[in-house]
């Protein structure tokens, strides 16, 4: 073996599981304040310092930056002569004043006392002094909301370990879900409050007793509602409107459902059904929870979200994973300016809805839609790609041959001597959709650049997702999770048999739930890959349920605790337990220490596992950031983490290869 990694002891350590005897020899790496594990981590982190050249490194970092596309605002919303927006910068989120044409005009006012990572601020609809300003505190698992008032510069009032708030502009209120979530006992519920920053009173606005990992809230465009799903997973939940007028909270399902939230109007509710309509259908609901259909199911797209524009309701969908428009009253599909997007909400006008649009080839921009017509108002950048080629095709999955969508993104010209080096990217998990994007979100690698420079990209869309609706994401969790490892499998075999590349010429790239998706992979088919970038993973699938957020994953993944048979199934993917002597490709894993969604141990124990175990001449990588949490660092963290992973693609694929 060519490398010699730092010393890493194992301890005798093992569990009994419904009779099975399974060793964790890397057990203790869970602990990471213990002296010993910081020690593993600081001498794990010198050794990749050392692998890449100060030399070398520095150049990527000046290149990657050079490149960078100036990042888009997102969560818009209207403030004085302006808008307040989030911006982030280089892993790092940033509330900025923007014009009325979304140009920046300076950074919110310093409150004294906020102390991290600002996310967002909005506005209290009755007092523009008032702002809900949502920021994780250093090594915090979740978002504190802080009530400021900017011209005083003092917070209000604080609301520690939520995932959302919004305000209501019928009673100027700011509403929140608080969930509690006992890990131990395997128990989690969400209770609504109000908070009146006129009273500064906090009451409680809703309360449920139902299973429920989180709760999503919405305000109708005109704050007569807030709406709120009590989440029993990442589909299902229970739903109640809650009148901002009156106080009255209305239960508008008696069981969990997959609703997805428009707006209301006229003391009605609008909802994109997939529980009533595979693919989606609109239907109106009254506050006694009856309900008609407005837009019916077709077969010809997957409704996806909804807004209000210009007096109407439009409906967010997508065929074959391509974003559509379409009009919610009429039915009628609105063109689009590009084919193979993505389209998404990215703010509030006051003349109209604004909108995130971007493609393979197309830089993220944002549109301003009033309901009949787009008009672009800012774009990243203004870039041609005359001779990158969009496909989207379709491979057989390993397991059951079901059809899998994925893109194939080239250079027109482009042979097809298995000879080209490839990269993937996938996701497959948590009913999230993964539509077409300029910028590959892991290695930050912009599409048409790696194409442009010789390569070939492969995006996949796996089950797990929400491409095709609910079935598509049942089909890929809990005791079918092994059908978005097949799916993936199935399209790198596919490409390979098509000619665009062969086996050690692809590289895969995933993190958090993709980051399972690549642990999962490189144990299952080691021999296929050229080179695995593994970002902030779960890894082993025994011990997550134990986790701070283990209460919300089980509805993905299943309880191992729950019986044998679950216990069976997740181990037979666990990539932790399933290393084993044989020979890995270049494989870089990175994680960080303020990780709660995944806590770091995951990354830790597994990359010790795959050095102790590797039995080839290619490296197997850690990297720990200090003050890294579900990302990929900050500031110089994040241009140093991501400068690293193209060095080692480039390292894997060779030095002619694209980066």
């Amino acid at each position: 073996m060519k490398y010699t990694y730092p010393a890493c002891k194992t301890v005798d350590t093992v569990e009994d599981w419904f009779g099975t005897k399974l060793p964790d020899p890397y057990a203790w790496l869970k602990n990471a304040k213990d002296p010993e594990v910081l020690d593993f981590v600081a001498r794990e982190n010198a050794y990749t310092d050392a692998f890449f050249p100060q030399e070398d490194l520095d150049a990527m970092i000046a290149q990657l930056k050079a490149q960078a596309l100036p990042e888009l605002p997102d969560s818009i919303t209207p403030w004085r002569d302006g808008y307040l927006a989030s911006v982030m910068h280089a892993g790092d989120y940033e509330v900025c004043v923007l014009d009325k044409q979304l140009r920046p005009t300076g950074a919110l006012p310093e409150i004294p006392s906020l102390t991290g990572t600002i996310f967002r601020a909005a506005p209290c609809p009755k007092d523009d002094n008032i702002l809900a300003v949502m920021l994780l505190k250093p090594g915090a698992p979740r978002l504190t909301v802080a009530v400021c008032d900017v011209q005083a510069r003092q917070v209000l009032h604080q609301i520690d370990m939520v995932f959302g708030c919004t305000w209501s502009k019928a009673d100027g209120c700011l509403y929140y879900g608080f969930t509690q979530a006992d890990s131990e006992k395997q128990t989690s519920r969400t209770t609504y409050y109000r908070y009146d920053p006129a009273t500064r009173r906090e009451t409680v606005a809703c309360e449920d007793d139902s299973y429920a990992i989180f709760g999503q809230e919405w305000a109708s465009h005109d704050g007569s509602y807030l709406v709120a799903q009590i989440c029993r997973d990442y589909a299902f939940g229970n739903w109640v409107s809650i009148d901002c007028r009156t106080g009255q909270v209305h239960r508008l399902t008696q069981e969990p459902t997959e609703w997805y939230y428009v707006d209301s109007v006229d003391d009605c509710h609008y909802f994109i059904t997939m529980s009533e309509a595979a693919h989606g259908a609109v239907i109106r609901v009254d506050n006694d929870g009856n309900r008609e259909t407005v837009l019916p199911e077709s077969e010809a797209v997957i409704l996806e979200s909804g807004f209000w524009a210009g007096g109407k309701l439009f409906a967010i969908a997508r065929r074959d994973v391509s974003a559509c428009l379409l009009d919610i009253g009429s039915g009628r599909e609105i063109p689009l300016p590009s084919e193979h997007c993505s389209l998404a909400p990215a703010g509030r006008a006051e003349d109209g809805m604004i909108l995130r649009l971007e493609s393979f080839v197309d830089a993220p921009q944002l549109l301003l839609f009033d309901g009949e017509s787009f008009r672009t108002v800012l774009r990243s950048a203004q870039r041609e790609h005359p001779d990158v080629v969009v496909e989207q095709r379709f491979a057989p999955s390993t397991g059951d041959g079901q059809r899998i969508p994925y893109y194939i993104v080239y250079r027109r010209g482009t042979k097809l001597d298995g000879k080209n080096p490839v990269l993937m990217y996938g996701y497959g998990g948590y009913n999230i959709s993964m539509p077409p994007e300029y910028t590959e979100s892991v290695s930050q690698t912009q599409v048409p650049a790696w194409v442009e420079a010789g390569g070939v990209y492969v995006h996949c869309n796996l089950r797990g997702g929400n491409e095709y609706g609910p079935k598509w994401h049942e089909a890929g969790m809990g005791l079918q999770k092994r059908h978005c490892y097949e799916d993936f499998i199935g399209i790198a075999e596919q490409i390979i048999r098509d000619g665009w590349t062969e086996k050690g010429r692809i590289v895969i790239s995933g993190c958090s739930n993709g980051g399972l998706l690549m642990s999962a992979l490189v144990t299952m088919r080691p021999d296929l890959w050229g080179c695995v970038i593994d970002s902030v993973p779960h890894t082993d699938m025994i011990h997550f349920a134990e986790d701070d957020r283990g209460p919300m994953y089980i509805t993905e993944y299943g309880n191992p605790r729950e019986s044998a048979e679950v216990f069976q199934y997740l181990l037979s993917y666990s990539p932790y337990y399933n290393v084993r002597e044989t020979a890995y490709p270049p494989t870089y894993i990175q994680t960080g220490e303020l990780d709660n969604n995944v806590p770091p141990y995951h990354g830790k124990k597994f990359a010790a596992r795959m050095q102790a175990l590797n039995r080839s001449d290619n490296p197997i990588l850690l990297r720990v950031l200090a003050e890294g949490s579900h990302d990929r660092g900050k500031g110089e963290a994040f241009w140093r983490t991501i400068a690293e992973m193209h060095l080692f693609m480039k390292y894997a694929l060779g030095e002619e290869s694209t980066c």
